[in-house]
């Protein structure tokens, strides 16, 4: 009886090692599976109507609260009635959020200058986190850190985009 008991619980012990490389194997899959559905979405688009500082405020800390609790890198600017935002993440977790972003009634004329898969996210290294742009010098920073990682030619792309907001530069 100890001996059948012994090896039932010898094979108990194997099964639960097996179930547990199971789980290690399948987060592993996963987490590749998700590093290999990044995207990248860029737009910009013509505010509906001017709002305020403190609305402002509160639209940028709302942005910035969830792309960085959702993993969600790039960067999101208004300058002259213009926003231009990038999102670089999960494909399905920016994909719902450019779903809202495009019925947002705050601004209109949206133009997507690009919306497909990537290997490297430009601004996961930027910062750390998702960037608000609020001043001159934020959106110079932006600038250089862009003009220095031209490895991706969305670098050079978005450089281009920057330079007519980099034409309000405060004096």
């Amino acid at each position: 009886m100890t001996r059948r008991y012994d090896k039932y619980k010898f094979c108990l012990n194997i099964l639960n090692i097996l179930l547990f490389l199971l789980d290690i194997t399948l987060d592993l899959l996963k987490t590749l599976c998700m590093e290999t559905s990044n995207y990248t979405i860029c737009y910009f688009s013509d505010e509906t109507i001017p709002l305020t500082d403190a609305d402002m405020e509160t639209l940028f800390t709302r942005s910035s609260t969830f792309n960085n609790a959702h993993n969600i890198y790039g960067i999101f600017l208004h300058i002259a009635g213009k926003y231009l935002q990038i999102l670089e993440g999960n494909k399905e977790v920016i994909d719902s959020l450019y779903a809202r972003i495009l019925e947002d009634g705050r601004h209109k004329n949206v133009y997507e200058v690009f919306n497909k898969k990537t290997e490297n996210l430009i601004f996961k290294e930027y910062n750390s986190k998702f960037s608000i742009v609020k001043t001159t010098d934020d959106l110079v920073d932006i600038n250089d850190y862009l003009e220095s990682n031209r490895y991706d030619s969305r670098c050079d792309k978005l450089a281009r985009l920057l330079a007519p907001f980099l034409m309000f530069r405060e004096a």
